[in-house]
C-alpha cells in the first residue's frame, strides 16, 4: 500500500476543512465574536508547528510507524504505553465523527431517519473502503474529490460575496483583546492539529523525506487560509451575534445563494461534497485505528480482520453517543481542547523527538 506526496497533500485538505467549517466556527465566534478570524490565522500557525514537530519526528524513522518507532525510541513497554493516548482518541473521533454526520444529515434532510441507518451506512461505504482499498484507495478519492471541493468553495465564495458586510468585522480587537482571542483559537487549533496522525502514514508515502512535509505543511497552510475565508464570509454575512448562535453557520450562509433567479440550493452540492470529506476523514481513522492496533498486539497482518472489530465498536459508542446527547461544547471544550490538544498533538510528539534527539546525540558521541 503507497500513497504519494500529492495524495497525501489532499489528504489532509480534505479532513482538515470538512469537519473544521462544520463544528469549530461557531465556538470560535462566541469567544472572539468579530475578531474570530485572528483566532483562525493564530490556531494556523500554531497547527503549522503541530505539524512541523511530527512530521520532523517521523522523518528520523521514515520507514516506521507511530506505533514502531514509539517502541524504538523507548523501549517495549514505554513505547506501547505512551501510544494507548492515541489508540483511545481515534476511537472517540470515529464516533464523534459519525454523531456530528447523523446531527447534520437529520437537521439538513434525513428529518425522521433512525440514527442507526444513518450511521450504518456511512460506517458501511468506509469500511468496504478501508478492507478493500487501505489507504491507497483513500488516497486515490483525496485526490479526485480535493479539488472539487476546491471548487465548490471558489464558487459558495463567489456568489455569496453580494451579502457580504464589511462593517460587521468593526471594531477590530477593541471589544475582546488578547485572552478572547487565543481562547477563540483553541477550537481550530484543536481540529487542524489533527495532522498529527501523519505519524501513523509516514511510512506509506512513495520516497518520504522534504517533499512529504512539504506536502503536509501545505495542506495545513491551504486548510487554513479556506477556513479563514470561511469565518470572514460567515461573520461579515450575518454578524458576530447570529451568527455565534447557529448551529452549522457556514451552510446556512451557503443556502443564501440566489443569482440570477436560477443559480440557488447550493447548500446541496456544498453538503455533498462535505460528505465526502467526512467519508475521507473517517477512512483514515479507521484505517490508522485498525492497523495501528494491529501493530500495538503484535499482528500486523491480520489488520484487515481488526477493521471488523473496530467498526462494531465504533457503532456501539456513536449509537451510545446519540443515545446519552452529551453537549458538543462539552466535548470539544472538556474533553478535545483540555486533554487531547495538549497530550497527544503537543506534548507526546515533542516528547519522542526530544528522547529521540537526545539518544541519537548520545549515541554519536559514544562513537566519537
Amino acid at each position: 500500500m503507497k500513497i504519494n506526496n500529492r495524495q497525501l497533500f489532499w489528504m489532509i485538505m480534505m479532513m482538515e476543512i470538512g469537519i473544521n467549517l462544520l463544528i469549530s466556527m461557531t465556538a470560535t465566534i462566541l469567544y472572539a465574536k468579530q475578531d474570530a478570524w485572528i483566532s483562525y490565522i493564530l490556531a494556523g500557525f500554531m497547527g503549522l508547528i503541530i505539524t512541523y514537530v511530527a512530521a520532523k519526528l517521523s522523518s528520523r524513522y521514515p520507514r516506521q510507524t507511530l506505533m514502531e518507532y514509539s517502541v524504538t525510541i523507548l523501549g517495549k513497554w514505554g513505547g506501547k504505553l505512551i501510544v494507548i493516548p492515541f489508540i483511545l482518541q481515534w476511537f472517540w473521533v470515529i464516533s464523534l465523527i459519525l454523531r456530528d454526520e447523523f446531527l447534520f444529515i437529520r437537521l439538513s434532510v434525513l428529518y425522521k431517519t433512525p440514527a442507526w441507518i444513518v450511521i450504518g451506512t456511512m460506517l458501511g461505504v468506509v469500511l468496504y473502503t478501508v478492507y478493500h482499498g487501505g489507504i491507497e484507495a483513500i488516497g486515490r478519492v483525496s485526490e479526485l474529490w480535493g479539488p472539487i471541493l476546491m471548487i465548490i468553495l471558489a464558487l459558495t465564495f463567489a456568489l455569496t460575496a453580494n451579502n457580504l458586510n464589511w462593517p460587521m468585522l468593526l471594531p477590530v480587537y477593541a471589544d475582546t483583546g488578547p485572552g478572547p482571542i487565543m481562547n477563540g483559537a483553541l477550537a481550530p487549533v484543536s481540529l487542524l492539529g489533527e495532522s498529527v496522525l501523519l505519524m501513523m502514514l509516514f511510512p506509506f508515502v512513495e520516497n518520504a523525506g522534504k517533499g512529504t512535509r512539504k506536502a503536509l505543511l501545505l495542506g495545513v497552510a491551504f486548510s487554513s487560509v479556506m477556513l479563514l475565508f470561511g469565518v470572514l464570509w460567515v461573520l461579515m454575512t450575518f454578524g458576530p451575534a447570529i451568527s455565534g448562535r447557529l448551529q452549522f453557520p457556514f451552510f446556512e450562509m451557503v443556502k443564501l445563494v440566489y443569482l440570477m433567479e436560477f443559480i440557488q440550493n447550493m447548500d446541496i452540492f456544498v453538503m455533498a461534497v462535505w460528505l465526502v470529506c467526512i467519508f475521507v476523514k473517517l477512512s483514515i481513522y479507521m484505517f490508522i485505528t485498525s492497523y495501528g492496533l494491529a501493530q500495538w498486539t503484535g499482528k500486523t497482518g491480520s489488520w484487515k480482520k481488526i477493521s471488523l472489530i473496530v467498526a462494531a465498536v465504533s457503532f456501539i459508542l456513536t449509537m451510545l453517543v446519540i443515545t446519552l446527547n452529551p453537549p458538543a461544547g462539552l466535548l470539544l471544550k472538556g474533553v478535545w481542547i483540555r486533554y487531547v490538544l495538549p497530550v497527544n498533538m503537543i506534548g507526546i510528539p515533542l516528547f519522542l523527538w526530544l528522547v529521540s534527539a537526545v539518544k541519537e546525540t548520545s549515541h554519536t558521541d559514544n562513537r566519537r
